[in-house]
């Protein structure tokens, strides 16, 4: 049994089709308002029924507001013709209330419902079941059950109307002022902690619950902000909830009936107040923050606090390039209520029929608007894809901590999730490309021109062309050094050379002082002399102690010798030609220096050194004789080069090289030592500069490459 005999026999005083032909009425419990739109008188009409807003000419309003679901047409038409002075037709009541009809601004029973739907095709039917979202099919707005807030909101502002006053304003400013300043005061911390508060790649499951809970707190304090100031302006608030935007924390509030019944003015005013009672809370919390001591609950409480309702929720909510509260403010001042869907509509119609020429009717937009227009549409769209795209990124990160090599599929999978109706979009949009120029492009493509294109196309992937590269990161050292170190130890009593002097071999560079060792050797000395007039007696009178003295002078030749020995050693010396490195070496004047000491370096720098590190996954595309070029940071020529050796172990790469990560699965590889030798005839390179280099490999095809770098991923996977 159908719908139609079902209806017949529960209601058979009133038949489906009778239903289906009764005359049209507005819905019930509409809130509308008339309102003064760039000159043009307008009546905001929200429909909570439908959960839409509509938009009318006061001449339309009139017209609609005499459909009761009782009056016909024609006596529509006489009452619209009296009241407006000018004869109009049933046919044409007719007319316009199909097209209001399109709308869907009419009410229906549910009976009339459901013989529409039965009235409609299986096509039709099929098109109305795939638009109607599932609540958690769809990862970019997953809503849950809304609460009426309206009699709380009311209790709240009868207690808490006078945050609206004069006095409360000028207080509220000064608060804001004072928080800012401390927050500028400490921006350095207070900075860099805003951006790692809001970095999800190391967060710990703690850090995820207390995020959320903060923003659960914050975002409902927000959107109270908007709820009570809907309330101050004379507008009910139905209903309030919970959301996930791409799995964020959000709650969304009905302010409509302030949007319908609420001035220009007064419309900014509710849009702006989420981020103002946001800023309520930092500055409440942020005096607290800065007075308190550090380590304590309070302290670190309000620290958070203050990072999650400051600086970065006012840019993210005034942020105007997403439809947040920025956007809704931007419309009221421009007065234009729907840019976003404007502006997108008339871009993508004038690309498609002026790019593409697709016979596509652009939409009417001022000459004075249609930049600023076609701006905000470029900005809106580049920022709306760029939050995608690093919450499709920040997925690959979590998996990357398990598996850095084929997180790239789950990455993928949630870029896939996210962008898929922007992808079937192109996909329809390149299908009616294809439908409206194929027969032309069927008859290009066979034209010789265009044949020999393709051939010179296929001629250039197939060439060997291309080089085989390798990128590293290197730093720069000196080709020779030396570490001066003083072998005896000393009082620093002169000092020759400077930081940056050149020097010779054997160029004097410190001089120390040995007091003792100085005395032992004058000492020693005066001892081999008495030792040796009393040997020179001995051998002239053949004394009997000739011998113990011959001995005795010998052992003391030997000990002055050893001595005068370090004695040279208190002046230090430059065993190579090069340049003092050291700075500050006047600092060791009059400083006592024990033996071994490391007092000064002495570099060539005629000649650099560069140690590029190469990955182990690149190591086979280098060999030594490669040609190289060098990028040094802070300076703009690059410098051809040729690989003199290459390590035959791996190492660790530099410090500051390559980025450390707390992650285990995103560890760096092991890295291979490429050396270059380049000359340094002006001294431009200095030792600890780094950069990036090319190391260039054998020449291969463009499909040579592609087919070798596919042949290595698997080969790495699959064995």
């Amino acid at each position: 049994m159908n719908l139609t005999r079902v209806l017949n026999v529960a209601l058979p005083e009133i038949p489906a089709r009778t239903l289906s032909q009764r005359p049209p009425s507005i819905p019930p419990g509409i809130v509308f308002q008339e309102h003064d739109e760039e000159g043009r008188q307008i009546v905001r009409v929200l429909v909570a029924s439908q959960e839409a807003m509509y938009k009318f000419p006061r001449a339309n309003w009139t017209l609609i507001q005499l459909f009761d679901g009782y009056r016909t047409f024609e006596q529509i038409a006489q009452l619209y013709s009296k009241e407006m002075g000018c004869e109009y037709s049933a046919e044409e009541i007719r007319d316009f209330s199909d097209s209001i009809e399109k709308l869907g601004f009419w009410y229906r029973t549910p009976q009339e419902r459901n013989i529409q739907l039965m009235q409609m095709t299986s096509e039709q039917r099929r098109k109305l079941a795939k638009s109607r979202k599932s609540r958690f099919g769809d990862l970019s707005e997953i809503t849950f059950p809304a609460f009426n807030p309206d009699k709380f909101v009311t209790w709240l502002y009868l207690h808490t109307s006078w945050v609206y006053t004069w006095w409360f304003t000028l207080i509220t400013i000064a608060a804001f002022s004072i928080a800012a300043g401390i927050s500028i005061a400490h921006w350095d911390q207070v900075g860099r902690d805003t951006l790692q508060f809001y970095n999800f790649t190391d967060k710990s499951w703690w850090d995820f619950l207390v995020f959320y809970l903060l923003a659960v707190i914050i975002l409902g304090w927000h959107e109270l902000g908007h709820a009570h100031t809907c309330k101050h302006f004379g507008g009910r608030v139905p209903a309030m909830g919970f959301l996930l935007i791409y799995l964020t924390p959000a709650f969304y509030t009905d302010t409509s009936e302030g949007f319908v019944k609420g001035s220009r003015y007064q419309r900014f005013l509710i849009a702006m107040a989420g981020v103002w009672a946001e800023l309520w809370v930092y500055a409440l919390v942020t005096p607290i923050w800065w007075g308190t001591p550090p380590g304590t609950e309070i302290h670190n409480a309000a620290y958070l606090m203050m990072l999650m309702s400051g600086i970065a929720g006012l840019l993210l909510n005034w942020n105007p390039l997403m439809k947040l509260d920025g956007y809704h403010m931007l419309c009221e001042i421009i007065q234009i209520s729907e840019l976003k869907e404007d502006s997108t509509a008339y871009l993508s119609a004038w690309v498609r029929r002026h790019i593409w020429r697709l016979p596509v009717e652009v939409p009417y937009v001022p000459k004075r608007r249609r930049l600023g227009f076609a701006v905000y549409a470029l900005l809106s769209g580049i920022y709306s894809y760029t939050v995608l795209y690093v919450l499709a990124h920040f997925a690959g990160n979590i998996f990357r901590n398990f598996n850095p090599e084929w997180s790239f599929l789950p990455e993928l999978g949630v870029a896939g999730l996210i962008f898929r109706s922007r992808i079937r979009k192109l996909v329809d949009f390149m299908k009616f490309i294809y439908l409206d120029k194929k027969d032309r492009i069927r008859a290009w493509l066979g034209t010789r021109p265009v044949l020999g294109a393709v051939g010179l196309v296929a001629v250039f992937f197939a060439l060997p062309v291309w080089h085989e590269t390798a990128v590293g990161r290197f730093t720069l050292e000196p080709a020779d050094r030396a570490i001066v170190r003083n072998r005896v130890a000393g009082l620093v009593t002169d000092v020759d050379v400077r930081e940056g002097q050149v020097v010779s071999p054997g160029t004097p560079l410190l001089q120390l002082r040995n007091i003792p060792l100085e005395s032992i050797a004058a000492q020693t000395d005066a001892e081999y002399l008495v030792t040796s007039e009393l040997v020179n007696n001995a051998s002239l009178h053949y004394h009997s102690g000739f011998g113990p003295d011959l001995q005795e002078r010998k052992r003391l030749d030997v000990q002055s010798g050893e001595l005068k020995s370090q004695t040279r050693e208190l002046e230090l010396t430059s065993p190579i030609a090069g340049v003092v490195l050291t700075p500050r070496v006047d600092d060791r004047l009059g400083t006592f220096l024990p033996e071994g000491t490391a007092l000064l370096e002495v570099a060539d720098l005629s000649h650099i050194r560069v140690r590029i590190f190469i990955s182990e996954y690149d190591i086979h595309d280098v060999a030594a004789g490669a040609r190289a070029r060098l990028e040094v940071e802070g300076i703009a020529k690059k410098l051809d080069a040729q690989v003199a050796a290459i390590s035959p172990i791996s190492s660790e790469a530099g410090t500051g090289l390559v980025e450390k990560t707390r992650y285990e699965g995103l560890n760096a590889p092991k890295f291979y030592i490429a050396d270059v030798l380049i000359s340094n005839p002006g001294g431009a390179l200095k030792p600890g500069m780094v950069g990036a280099a090319r190391i260039y490999g054998r020449r291969r095809s463009l499909l040579g490459l592609a087919s070798l770098g596919v042949a290595r991923f698997f080969g790495r996977k699959v064995w």
